[in-house]
């Protein structure tokens, strides 16, 4: 059996995470006898946990370059990819992720300014061939992302993400629906603005359109 690589992408506050961990619910009442893996990137092995710690805490003093960023996401995608993803495709699961290149492309291209052809081909050495099945876009409004994200949190100012000021944020949806319009046939847009369970039900319905799941 094919193994499946599902990405959820998305800027800050839009649900994500709460979606991904319903999303993989939902596939293992749907096929019990199937491997389900619910990951996320930076992160999803021991490593790769240990590079997303330093990528999300601030360094007051000695904050990350982007180019920095991009090497340390670079070398998280490559770790995970030889040590989770790969052999979770081989064995025939489903997996499920939160985040993957695209947010590479996005966040330190788009929102940090580095050139797009490098990231890529940065990308495209540590992945390997390596490519989603399926990615599905969680779409919201830059402000009303920031809203959820900092009403949930006491300290927003403790990931370096989430402090980022409107514009950032603003370039990163522009980022990633860029990537949507240049990959339709990967990339599915979903309005992340309504309440969590037509979200969820729109997302079955693309993942049963599209990969015949469910």
């Amino acid at each position: 059996m094919k193994g499946l690589f599902i990405t959820l992408e998305g800027g800050e506050g839009c649900g994500k995470s709460t979606q991904i961990r319903l999303l993989g619910e939902a596939l293992r009442a749907a096929a019990p006898g199937r491997e389900v893996i619910v990951t996320r990137s930076p992160g999803g092995t021991p490593a790769a946990e240990k590079i997303r710690s330093v990528l999300k805490e601030p360094l007051p003093g000695d904050d990350l370059t982007a180019e920095t960023e991009l090497m340390l996401f670079a070398a998280c995608h490559a770790q995970m990819c030889a040590k989770l993803i790969k052999p979770a495709l081989e064995r025939g699961a489903i997996l499920l992720a939160d985040r993957f290149c695209d947010s590479t492309e996005v966040y330190q291209g788009a929102a940090r300014g580095l050139s797009a052809e490098w990231i890529r081909e940065v990308c495209d050495f540590v992945r390997k061939g390596t490519t989603p099945d399926l990615t599905l876009l969680l779409d919201i409004d830059p402000a009303a992302g920031l809203a959820r994200t900092r009403s949930r949190s006491q300290n927003p100012e403790n990931d370096r993400f989430d402090s980022e000021n409107l514009g950032f944020h603003t370039a990163v949806r522009n980022g990633f629906l860029e990537l949507a319009r240049r990959e339709p046939g990967r990339i599915c847009v979903i309005d992340a603005s309504a309440d969590a369970q037509t979200v969820q039900q729109n997302i079955r319905e693309v993942c049963r359109e599209r990969l015949g799941l469910f």
